[in-house]
């Protein structure tokens, strides 16, 4: 349950330190005195989202904080685990800031979350009821989550929730290696010509380069011819070897040095000799390399067309050759694909229906659970009803497949993420009338109660330990907020119960009060909740009745609280 909120700078709530105990608490005052206040501070706690006009004027930051008894639910404990978010102490302190600039700071027992988390979290601890959750009953999608909570159903939906989601994924890949292959085999014949085109071609990094150079050895080959036989010459020359002439410059260089002292020359008879080692290696390459004499013009045709070819494929695609090797490469690839495609295809086909009858038996079992449900369901909420004030009403929950996805296949199961059914809530409102959808005839006071008549069904299941209720007393009055109030009561057994109301009625039979009251304080407007004393609430009550001064009044509020 909630323990404590403190609220600080949020919209005209300067600070608010609210301590909150068991049962049922109403929270009252005048229209406009900010009830709406508290009620968004609690929203801004559990996520909703926050804009810096909430920030009260002159502030630069707003911040609420809220502490409550961790609840013994396996899906909250579940929650917490995958935030990795401590949760051993009992306690759940939820933290939020947001600042002027519109930044929100969020914590949950001192773990930095983003709002989504916190509004996560916040979905296991509190239940939200103002006029948009009840205007969601006119909703059919909203209704199979109703049933399913009061028929015990979640564990068993988040099974069959699992298994469809393996199922949509299968389908999903199916899908796309079916479009896949089509758009392949669509263009088979254009890939297979282009890969044709492109192996005519020698495609590989590098290649462009080799055929250069070895064009222009072709082409210089006469000049090549010239050069080796000049430079033989040279080494070779006609008036002598040069290596027998450095020998012998060497030999007389050695014997010039033994005669002089010190010797002058002995660096320069070691560069001779290195000298003679590379003047050797050179003849030896010059005499040793074989090129024809002439240039063999085939080769120099075969060698001009590749280059060509290549230079019209990279202008043809557009690229280098390193994008004309990947296109090759890819062309490879998706011909290889479209001769495996049948067998890949085939394999999901059977896994994608593995997975279809694996979910669509988790939903059927899930619908005979929610059949045999229905008429408890209808009971229980029809029981409530007829102690809210409307007896002559008949409520119906009324469950049906949902429509076949394929005409040509009606046997199969149709299925979506809630399973293989569709609920809708129906309501004759008045004995004799014709049972209606609930979304055509409701009017708002009957929608609040039909909300209030659910909730108490389904109040020894629902596993959220507050209960907030805004704007239930809407369209009603009289003896049915009578009821409504003793509705309230009995539900608080179960839960924690804030109840926002107008109606003497419902707030005479809580266990605690509150009063929201707008002051005017140094000039400025400021908002207060007030903890109601037994006379603070003789007199609170005794305004709602319509005169707080009235003895009348404030006799019948004390008879009202004594009667509770």
């Amino acid at each position: 349950m909630l323990r404590e909120i403190k609220i600080r700078n949020l919209v005209i709530i300067e600070s608010a330190d609210l301590e909150w105990g068991p049962g049922f608490t109403a929270v009252t005052g005048e229209t406009g005195a900010g009830k709406s206040v508290l009620l968004g501070a609690l929203k801004f706690i559990l996520g909703a989202k926050g804009k810096s006009d909430l920030i009260r004027q002159g502030a630069d930051k707003a911040k609420v904080e809220a502490v409550f008894d961790a609840p013994p639910s396996p899906a909250f404990r579940a929650v917490m685990e995958r935030m990795e978010i401590d949760a051993d102490s009992g306690d759940v302190i939820l933290e939020r800031e947001l600042s002027a600039a519109g930044k929100n700071r969020c914590r949950v027992n001192g773990t930095v979350v983003t709002t989504g988390a916190l509004e996560e979290i916040g979905s296991h601890l509190v239940d939200l009821h103002g006029q948009h959750q009840q205007q969601s009953l006119l909703d059919a999608g909203t209704h199979l989550g109703f049933l399913d909570g009061f028929a015990r159903l979640e564990l068993e939906v988040t099974t069959y929730q699992a298994r469809y989601r393996d199922w949509k994924g299968l389908a999903d890949a199916l899908r796309a290696a079916e479009a896949e292959a089509r758009r392949v085999r669509e263009q088979i014949d254009f890939i297979k010509f282009q890969l044709k085109e492109l192996d005519k071609a020698p495609l590989a990094e590098g290649e462009e380069e080799r055929i250069d150079s070895e064009l222009k050895m072709q082409s210089g080959m006469e000049r090549i011819g010239s050069g080796l036989r000049i430079s033989l010459s040279l080494v070779e020359g006609e008036d002598g070897d040069l290596l027998s002439g450095l020998s012998r410059l060497q030999r007389e260089i050695l014997a010039l040095g033994k005669l002089v002292s010190p010797d002058p020359f002995s660096a320069h008879a070691q560069s001779l000799e290195a000298a003679k080692d590379l003047l050797s290696d050179l003849r030896g390459t010059l005499r040793g390399f074989r090129l024809p004499q002439i240039a063999d013009a085939a080769k120099l045709d075969e060698l001009n067309a590749k280059l060509a070819l290549i230079q019209r494929l990279k202008q043809k695609y557009h690229c280098d050759m390193a994008g004309l090797v990947e296109l090759r490469e890819r062309r490879l690839k998706e011909i290889a694909a479209c001769e495996n495609s049948e067998s890949d295809i085939g394999e999901l086909q059977t896994r994608v229906a593995d997975a279809y009858a694996a979910a669509s038996k988790l939903a059927q079992a899930l619908s005979r659970k929610r059949q045999e449900a229905c008429r408890s369901f209808d009971s229980e909420v029809n029981q409530r009803l007829h102690a809210l004030g409307m007896e002559g009403s008949i409520f119906q929950a009324r469950l049906r497949p949902l429509a076949p996805g394929d005409a040509a296949a009606p046997e199969s199961v149709t299925l979506n993420p809630a399973g293989c059914d569709e609920l809708e809530f129906f309501l004759g409102a008045n004995a004799g009338e014709a049972v209606k959808p609930l979304r055509q005839i409701a009017s708002g006071g009957e929608i609040s109660r039909i909300m209030l008549a659910i909730k108490a069904a389904l109040a020894k299941s629902d596993p959220r330990p507050l209960l907030v209720f805004d704007e239930l007393d809407t369209g009603i009055g009289g003896v049915t907020a009578n009821r409504v109030g003793a509705a309230l009561k009995e539900l608080a057994e179960h839960h924690q119960l804030i109840v926002i109301t107008h109606l003497h009625q419902v707030a005479a039979q809580a266990q605690a009060q509150r009063k929201v009251v707008k002051e005017l304080e140094g000039g400025r407007t400021v908002t207060r909740v007030l903890t109601l004393s037994p006379s603070d609430r003789v007199q609170e009550l005794a305004r709602m009745m319509g005169d707080e001064d009235s003895r009348a009044a404030r006799k019948h509020a004390k008879e009202l609280l004594a009667e509770t």
